[in-house]
């Protein structure tokens, strides 16, 4: 996905990272804590982007490897295709944020 892409997902990490249920841990239990937080948030974007997407979208992506450049630029291109969806995915994602700043677990 893009840099943009990349970089809101960044800040939603280190904004995790600095919170009340993150920011007593080790550097090297952050390291931990943003890879996890990374792979949550990249499945929650793959989620609300599939449940926007056609039969014959799906059908498109069924069998790609998530993280392959194959599978993310197919994503990009779909997701440009759906008005509204940056905000929708937004507003998803900082969802989720706030529930892992709440409970500290990452689902």
């Amino acid at each position: 996905m893009d840099n943009v892409f990349n970089d809101f997902l960044e800040n939603l990490v280190n904004e995790c990272l600095q919170g009340a249920k993150f920011a007593y841990l080790s550097e090297k239990d952050k390291k931990e804590i943003a890879r996890k937080l990374r792979d949550h948030f990249y499945s929650v974007t793959i989620d609300t982007l599939v449940d926007q997407l056609s039969d014959e979208q799906i059908n498109q992506i069924k069998g790609l490897d998530p993280k392959a450049p194959e599978m993310e630029q197919k994503m990009a291109e779909f997701a440009a295709s759906i008005p509204g969806f940056a905000f929708v995915l937004e507003d998803k994602l900082k969802i989720e944020m706030d529930k892992i700043l709440q409970t500290g677990q990452i689902s």
